[in-house]
């Protein structure tokens, strides 16, 4: 039998967690046909020497919902080695939805995703109503396999009308919703996704309709999936910061009502402790960790950071010459200072939040008379020179020409221990790269998998290199009941990639104007992912794309 494709001589890390062993992968019509040593002819070959083979990565906090219909492509998690993503998180699909309800959705949706409405309304078609209309429209000939959520706020809008902004639902409204959700699922929806976070909020700064609902509903909807007997829920809390037990006992009912697993967005591991109490109870609950941590670097000659702090954001926006006789300027600068520490606005309906001066540190500096100051935070340094802390920052900006480069740190190197001895619990994935959101912000996560496996395995060990490719391809695969991937074994889908654990990490994100109608957005690109295939077909050489399209909508209940 001639092979579509052969990876010869890498070294397999298949899934499962077991031993990595050397031998080739033959590739058919789209599945994998032969593992061992591969002598029959091939159509094509790529030659892995020295490289890792593993199944493509699952990403299962997504929000390409409205992506493909101008990114087919879905960068940039295709870059490092994605092959599948759960999407329609948080609550908040495009479909189901009547046309009265789209302008609502499609506002709230890039409202809290921060996505631009404007530009993304001009290339979504709307060319559906129900569930099974949306995937059908979306399947289009993609980089990557999509497995789709539906959300809680158009279930809401389309049972409700203008009342699922204002109070929680009747009976009938929630035996209605369970309809619609039954009529989702039977379309092909992987389960179903809710948000009840203070952070999310409408264009108007209304909590978006999920907020609105009493538990029961949720945990009506949980009994519809249970039904079903697949699928998944994903729920973020009230407190994703730091659940209350109130917030941890509601996910739990929810869990043993669907007896279903429930993936649950958390920023620590504070839940940790109950999560394992309730699932040797028997309840299915995944902390969906962030194991990439958001410590951007930035200079104030190219920034975002300071865009929602008044005076501060006029600064900053100001041509680089005139920006510096600004922060040179002694009533300007006094102005600057009274508003450093106040909130920085955020989006209407969301609480702002102050500057973490104390976590922003000076990384590089341009003069070498300021070298002393590297690796030290601007608070410590304020202290030291008798300054203020803002003054701090701009003298020495100032005096470099704006060229000094400052890091906010959130996440300290031993709570990040902490995330991936969780992780090794099995009660929590580190995904939530929120990959298709956050187009005009200053931060881009698509990469976490490169990253975990770049940081965590080669440099800090904190996993094995089997155990981390198994939380990312076998573990996530296994519990949302995709049976045809997530390892290398004959007669699964060829989802494969193919990469260097040498040089394996992510790129410092960019902005590209490659959004919809060419406005601005945040990539992430890859160093060290050499070959993705996404059924059977090469998707990128070499981190170029091939120009190959085999992705598509995966419907759960059916043969893929």
């Amino acid at each position: 039998m001639a092979h579509d494709l052969v990876i010869k001589n890498g070294m397999v890390v298949d899934g499962s967690g077991f031993s990595r062993y050397r031998a080739d992968v033959g590739v058919k019509d789209g599945k994998i046909v032969e593992i061992g040593k591969i002598r029959g002819a091939s159509a094509a070959t790529i030659d892995a020497e020295g490289l890792f083979v593993a199944p493509g990565i699952i990403d299962t906090h997504t929000h390409y919902d409205a992506q493909p219909f101008w990114d087919k492509l879905c960068t940039s998690s295709i870059w490092h080695g994605v092959t599948t993503v759960l999407m329609g998180n948080c609550g908040l699909t495009l479909a189901p939805l009547r046309p009265e309800h789209r302008d609502a959705m499609l506002a709230t949706f890039c409202c809290v995703e921060d996505i631009p409405v404007r530009s993304l309304a001009s290339v979504v078609p709307w060319t559906w109503e129900n569930f099974d209309e949306y995937l059908t429209a979306i399947d289009i000939g993609l980089g990557l396999n999509l497995m789709p959520l539906v959300g809680h706020n158009p279930l809401r809008l389309s049972a409700m009308d203008q009342a699922a902004w204002d109070r929680a639902a009747t009976p009938d409204e929630i035996a209605h919703m369970q309809r619609l959700l039954h009529e989702s699922l039977e379309a092909g929806a992987w389960g179903w996704s809710t948000t009840d976070s203070p952070t999310h909020a409408g264009p108007q700064g209304q909590p978006v309709p999920s907020r609105l609902a009493a538990d029961e509903e949720r945990v009506a909807f949980g009994r519809t999936l249970g039904e079903f007997n697949r699928g998944i829920i994903e729920i973020l809390p009230k407190g994703a910061g730091k659940p209350s037990p109130a917030d941890l006992d509601h996910l739990r009912d929810v869990a043993v009502a669907s007896g279903r697993p429930v993936f649950f967005l958390s920023f620590d591991t504070n839940a940790w402790p109950y999560v394992q109490k309730a699932s040797r109870e028997g309840a299915q609950l995944y902390n969906l960790l962030r194991a990439i941590p958001f410590n951007p670097r930035f200079t104030l000659k190219k920034t975002t950071f300071f865009h929602n702090l008044d005076v501060w954001d006029v600064v900053m926006h100001l041509r680089v010459p005139e920006r510096l006789a600004a922060l040179a300027d002694p009533e300007r600068r006094a102005k600057m200072r009274d508003q450093a520490l106040k909130p920085q606005r955020r989006r209407p309906g969301v609480a702002g939040r102050l500057v973490p001066w104390s976590a922003i540190f000076v990384r590089k500096v341009k003069l070498a008379k300021n070298g002393g100051l590297v690796d030290q935070s601007l608070t410590v340094l304020a202290q030291k020179h008798n300054k203020h802390v803002a003054d701090m920052m701009l003298d020495l900006a100032l005096e470099e020409g704006l060229d000094t480069e400052f890091q906010l740190m959130t996440r300290s190197a031993e709570e990040e221990v902490l995330i991936a001895d969780m992780v090794k619990s099995g009660h929590a994935l580190p995904t939530q790269s929120d990959a298709g959101a956050h187009l005009n912000t200053n931060f881009c996560t698509a990469g976490e998998s490169s990253y975990v496996l770049g940081q965590w395995v080669r440099d800090r060990e904190l996993l094995t290199l089997e155990d981390a490719i198994r939380r990312y391809t076998f573990q996530p695969a296994r519990i949302m009941g995709l049976r045809d991937r997530g390892m290398i074994r004959e007669g699964l889908a060829a989802d494969l990639m193919v990469f260097d654990l040498a040089s394996i990490g992510i790129r410092e994100d960019e902005v590209t104007h490659d959004g919809p109608s060419g406005t601005p957005r945040r990539v992430q690109g890859a160093d060290g992912v050499h070959h993705v295939i996404v059924g059977g077909q090469v998707v990128l050489e070499h981190g170029k794309h091939t120009g190959a399209f085999p992705g598509r909508v995966l419907r759960a209940g059916r043969e893929h």
